[in-house]
């Protein structure tokens, strides 16, 4: 029995000990987060950062006008297709042809005239190059998504996103000068 006891009290013995060394660890945790937060921390403020556009004198503006039709992450030469030559697919369907001869200036000229906006010519003509650049490239991504659809509802789809670019598009430059 006395050897029963003798066991218990090392248990005993043991435990306390680690109670001990647990509350000393705390203790000192205590101490060191009670230090750190009683320091003091540089605040770092940054006021009203301010940009002046109108500054800048802008002699020349080049390039493509983007409108939206082109997906995020359809293709990844991007830079490469900066500098290779603009090179038109053969063949194309004969609505997408009609689409990009006739329904993209009609999508333009509709939204301008229902908004009363002056769109300048070479603004227009740019906006139809563009949309016109990119409807194949679109075309082939639908067809690939849905290689079910006819040719004939793809582009009914086309058309749907055509008019959608052209409102976005003017709606986010509200207030601009289209010359």
């Amino acid at each position: 029995m006395n050897n029963y006891y003798q066991s218990w009290n090392h248990w005993i013995s043991q435990v306390m000990q680690q109670i001990q060394e647990q509350q000393q660890t705390i203790e000192r945790l205590t101490q060191q987060v009670e230090h750190l937060q009683s320091q003091q921390h540089p605040n770092t403020v940054i006021e009203k950062i301010e940009y002046h556009f109108d500054q800048l004198k802008i002699e020349t503006l080049e390039g493509t006008l983007q409108i939206g039709l082109t997906p995020n992450g359809t293709d990844g030469n991007i830079l490469e297709d900066l500098y290779t030559p603009d090179t038109q697919k053969t063949e194309t369907d004969p609505y997408l042809h009609e689409l990009m001869q006739d329904g993209v200036p009609q999508y333009i000229d509709n939204y301008v005239n229902e908004y009363g906006l002056h769109l300048g010519d070479k603004h227009r003509e740019h906006m139809i190059a563009d949309i016109n650049k990119q409807l194949p490239e679109r075309f082939t991504f639908h067809q690939n998504q849905h290689p079910d659809l006819e040719p004939s509802a793809i582009v009914q789809k086309l058309h749907q996103e055509v008019r959608h670019s052209v409102a976005q598009y003017f709606t986010s430059k509200e207030g601009e000068n289209f010359e």
